[in-house]
């Protein structure tokens, strides 16, 4: 599987936009993530960047060898999954912009990304 030093050359956007927040994606071999502190800091920047706040305690975190979109047969590097479950790719939990991108997913509680703060508070 690709690591993040791959798609230096590639825009953030249609790196990180591989199907993040779908309802059909397949988590492979998931596991409880214990999130690291820097989700702490990154948790408090985007809802400071978003203008909405909830407790950063309600996300149920995940880390997965694999997150394959069913129907559209791509590959995700995060997902989130309503109400608050967030799945990162085992390879990409340490890269800010995929797991900025899906805490605001998590603040916005919207699966679309009709919303300009994806690029603004999630560096893309």
């Amino acid at each position: 599987m690709p690591t993040p030093r791959h798609y230096v050359h590639l825009p953030l956007l249609a790196v990180l936009l591989l199907g993040c927040g779908e309802s059909n994606f397949e988590p492979v071999a998931a596991r409880p993530l214990e999130p690291p502190s820097t989700y702490r800091i990154w948790w408090g920047e985007v809802q400071e960047c978003v203008g909405a706040w909830a407790p950063f305690g309600r996300i149920r975190w995940y880390e997965a060898e694999q997150i394959h979109n069913i129907e559209a047969g791509t590959d995700h590097r995060g997902a989130w999954k309503p109400p608050h479950s967030i799945y990162i790719d085992s390879e990409w939990v340490s890269f800010e912009p995929v797991v900025k991108h899906e805490m605001v997913h998590e603040l916005l509680q919207r699966r679309d990304h009709d919303s300009l703060f994806f690029q603004a508070c999630a560096g893309l």
